[in-house]
């Protein structure tokens, strides 16, 4: 081997180490960049000379920097996060609905149920006393105007829900874009520099798997095609444009041309799931509740005489058949002597009212054999176990979640202590051929000196 030789091997690892140490120092620095991927340079040796006497080797040479990066953790984890996302979103929706029916409670729903049925029992045993009257069409405003608060909040809580699905779509189509410009940046790049643009391309799916349920499938050119689970999201270079159409219950997410992106998953599957079909159940529910409070007293109020004489009277409007539009009759919410007690308009008889009160323990037929108050509080309960399965869903998901991650860090994860025995490596490594050429000089001046 001649020494111009050595002094190439000694050159060509000088600079490889000196690039292994950029890469290694890069790694150092991103360790707490989000979504950052550990590199390694790859190294490899030089094609051998073919000599008279043999091969001889060239040196060390670097290649490209890889990423490390597995595809399979990468797509556990974005499940994970969809399903964690789902249900996290579906726990916080339903609260806030728990929170609206605020039961068990003393002012609650089904408190006001009691007191309205109570008043009439008081009523029945002093079927004249005016104070007796007063209770009863406070306690009939008050169940009235409860249940109109409750479907108020509820069409908040709607609202709401729209106004963040709103909002998510819109970052999902931000997200859809950028991963498609990501996507043409890494093509056009041919390479150089591609490992940090995957990163960016890869935090933006992480981002979107909240949103939606992704599958990612990867080309050899190094774009991707991200799929819902219905619909394609991103085809390489070219993202969907998504957006929500028509109105809750039938509310969906569509694509530019109308063609609906079917199931979505993530909070924006949550959310939807919401307009849809919670909120609207709860509200459907209410409404049966109204629709047969409204009926059933009016049915038995018809019946009696009120305090003037007058009879086919009704309690509560009865074109307001909703919880959120019942109310008291205009003459009810003039004045209380227009309550019908007396079954036989006859002083002392508050047969009616005694009907009335025994009304709020009766298995009604528009109820599903139950009464007012244990429909109200199987439609409290129902919620409350819904909540309380999102929750455990969300706790489940959360360390599924967490563990999907914690064994994607442990391949793609920067750990500074290996990086430094890295780094220790590579500048002996690179001392040691910088002794290398140090030799050769001294080589080639006692060569010098013996001509």
């Amino acid at each position: 081997m001649s020494l111009s030789s050595l002094l190439s091997i000694a050159r060509s690892a000088l600079l490889t180490q000196r690039r292994a140490m950029e890469v290694t120092a890069n790694n150092v620095a991103n360790a707490q960049t989000p979504g950052y991927s550990r590199q390694r340079l790859e190294l490899r040796a030089q094609n051998p000379l073919n000599t008279p006497e043999g091969y001889i080797g060239r040196g060390v040479t670097s290649g490209t920097v890889q990423r490390a990066r597995d595809l399979f953790y990468d797509g556990t984890f974005r499940r994970e996060a969809g399903l964690f996302s789902q249900s996290s979103t579906l726990e916080y929706g339903l609260r806030q609905i728990e929170d609206s029916i605020g039961e068990p409670s003393d002012t609650g729903i089904s408190a006001a149920l009691d007191r309205f049925f109570h008043a009439f029992s008081d009523l029945s045993n002093d079927p004249a006393s005016p104070a007796a009257r007063d209770l009863v069409c406070q306690a009939g405003a008050r169940l009235a105007a409860q249940l109109n608060h409750l479907d108020s909040r509820l069409s908040t809580t709607t609202a709401d829900t729209l106004s963040r699905l709103e909002a998510e779509t819109a970052q999902a189509n931000q997200l859809l874009r950028q991963i498609a410009d990501l996507n043409q940046d890494i093509l056009s790049s041919g390479g150089a520099g591609a490992s940090d643009l995957m990163d960016r391309r890869d935090l933006a799916i992480d981002q979107l798997s909240a949103l939606v349920s992704v599958r990612v499938v990867k080309h050899d050119d190094g774009t991707v095609t991200v799929m819902g689970e219905e619909a394609n999201l991103v085809d390489r270079v070219i993202p969907a444009q998504i957006r929500l159409d028509g109105t809750s219950p039938d509310m969906r997410l569509v694509d530019a041309g109308g063609a609906s992106l079917g199931r979505v998953g993530g909070s924006l599957g949550a959310g939807l799931e919401l307009v849809n079909t919670r909120i609207p159940a709860v509200r459907a529910q209410l409404d049966q509740l109204a629709a047969a409070l409204v009926g059933e007293v009016n049915s038995i109020h018809r019946s009696g005489y009120t305090a003037s004489g007058a009879t086919n009277t009704d309690f509560f409007d009865p074109t307001r058949t909703t919880a959120a539009g019942i109310q008291l009759t205009s003459a009810l919410r003039a004045s209380s002597m227009a309550v019908a007690a007396s079954g036989s308009n006859l002083n002392g008889d508050g047969a009616v009212a005694l009907r009335l009160a025994q009304l709020g323990d009766t298995a009604l037929a528009g109820l599903g054999q139950r009464s007012f108050r244990d429909f109200f509080s199987g439609v409290a309960s129902s919620v409350g176990l819904a909540v309380s399965g999102a929750r455990s869903d969300a706790e489940v998901q959360q360390a599924l979640m967490d563990q999907a991650d914690l064994q994607r860090a442990a391949v793609s994860g920067v750990s500074v202590d290996e990086e430094m025995v890295s780094l220790m490596a590579q500048q002996q490594a690179y001392g040691a051929a910088a002794k290398i050429i140090t030799m050769a000089d001294e080589m080639m001046r006692t060569l010098l000196q013996t001509l």
